[in-house]
């Protein structure tokens, strides 16, 4: 169980917004951050008083399954890699006031209209902003894999590929931006 690699069902992505059959807070984390780039035992490692209790729970609700072991993510470039986001003040918004009950401030939907769209489908966005959260550190990237986890259709993840290539231009200027634009699909 614990070799092989898994990734949330829909029934897991359901769960994260509906907090129904996972109450403890190890799970629900574990559920949060699972994907098919590590082992289970990798996960259950990484994330801070998990066992294999709560993968097996998550296993047993059909949150996540196992995957065929390759990672479904695609990489990114190198200075992506090499610098995470910085720490400004555009930096700091999203799942941490959605926690705390405050109003989030990611765009309107509304501000698609006019604005360019990506060219990679759902998965492939889906994809390309999951691997960029999980080069942004533990904490950066959990609060924006969260982020990333609540968007329910493409205006949603859009919305949020462009927000956070304005957070990227604020804090590290229009070369990194331009980059990640290049790398989410928006040329």
């Amino acid at each position: 169980m614990l070799e092989e690699r898994y990734e949330k069902t829909e029934a897991g992505r359901a769960e994260i917004k509906s907090r129904a059959l996972v109450q403890a807070r190890v799970a629900r984390n574990l559920l949060l951050v699972i994907d098919a780039s590590k082992t289970g035992a990798d996960w259950v490692g990484m994330v801070q008083g998990a066992a294999p209790a709560d993968l097996e729970l998550l296993l047993q609700h059909a949150l996540v399954k196992a995957t065929a072991g390759a990672p479904l993510s695609r990489p990114m470039g190198p200075s992506s890699i090499a610098t995470p986001m910085g720490s400004g003040p555009g930096s700091s918004s999203g799942p941490a006031s959605r926690v705390s009950g405050a109003s989030l401030s990611r765009p309107a939907p509304s501000r698609l209209a006019g604005a360019p769209t990506s060219s990679l489908d759902y998965a492939g966005l889906y994809a390309a902003l999951s691997t960029f959260a999980k080069q942004q550190g533990l904490l950066k990237g959990y609060k924006l894999a969260l982020e990333v986890e609540q968007c329910a259709d493409m205006n949603q993840l859009q919305t949020l590929a462009l927000d956070i290539i304005d957070r990227v231009r604020a804090s590290k200027g229009d070369a990194s931006a331009h980059e990640l634009r290049a790398t989410l699909g928006f040329n």
